[in-house]
């Protein structure tokens, strides 16, 4: 019983990693761009 309790906690953590981590990468490129940082992909040279 604690192995199916264990096993089941670990396939709902995977699968709240896997929403989770495109979330994180958002609002990484959205807090470089708020930083004008050159990481940014909507950055262009003609910005001032």
């Amino acid at each position: 019983m604690i192995a199916t309790t264990v096993c089941f906690y670990l396939v709902v953590l995977a699968i709240l990693m896997a929403f989770l981590s495109p979330t994180a990468d958002g609002c990484f490129i959205l807090l470089a761009c708020l930083l004008r940082s050159s990481l940014c992909p909507f950055n262009t040279t003609s910005s001032g």
